[in-house]
């Protein structure tokens, strides 16, 4: 199914670069950072809310400040680091993942789907995002939020949206929708006034 609206992924980029969050994990294309702090901060994420992961996310990245100083690290001060996070078998997988990493793929993050989801604590939802996000390739991560944006837009569940939206800028409509989802179209009292997709949207047409 391709939703006959070429100027959705505009839309939704438009307002994604006005009103984005400033996350720390969020850097530049080409900053060498960007796959260790992009693989980290999903796991960190899994299950634990945006708020809750920065402070976390900034003091982890302090002590353990790239791929291969957490393949050395040992896993007690691992832990240590992910206290009050919960869910701590996520930092054992992510202390088992960057030591294959490191190791089998000389520090980077693959760029095939397959071998994403064979590194441990990585299913399809952070394979999606990952491949998105790190290579700017056409997936997107269905997560809450954009479950949530899908069915009230186009009343649709599906397990790859990646077709219903052409752009260059993939990686970037990825983390656009779950924001969207995040701070406009909520669960409860979505913020349909400042919507610029209710002209298109399904949920917003049946409501009025």
């Amino acid at each position: 199914m391709h939703i006959n609206n070429k100027n959705l992924p505009k839309k939704i980029l438009s307002w994604y670069d006005n009103n984005k969050r400033r996350l720390p994990w969020r850097v530049g294309q080409n900053s060498k950072k960007k796959q260790y702090y992009r693989i980290l901060s999903e796991f960190m994420l899994q299950q634990t809310q945006v708020k809750t992961v920065i402070p976390y996310f900034k003091s982890f990245v302090n002590k353990v400040p790239n791929l291969k100083a957490l393949s050395k690290s040992n896993e007690k001060k691992i832990l240590k680091l992910w206290e009050g996070l919960g869910y701590y078998s996520r930092a054992k997988n992510l202390h088992r993942t960057s030591k294959i990493l490191v190791k089998k793929y000389d520090s980077q993050i693959p760029d095939s789907f397959e071998k994403l989801k064979e590194l441990p604590g990585i299913g399809d939802y952070t394979a999606n995002i990952l491949l998105a996000l790190i290579y700017n390739r056409p997936r997107i991560g269905i997560d809450g939020n954009v479950k949530r944006v899908l069915l009230r837009l186009f009343n649709l569940e599906t397990k790859d949206p990646s077709n219903l939206f052409k752009t260059k800028r993939n990686g970037d409509l990825a983390e656009a929708l779950m924001e969207f989802g995040a701070i406009i179209c909520k669960p409860k009292d979505p913020l349909c006034y400042k919507c610029l997709l209710k002209k298109n949207c399904l949920y917003y047409k049946s409501e009025s």
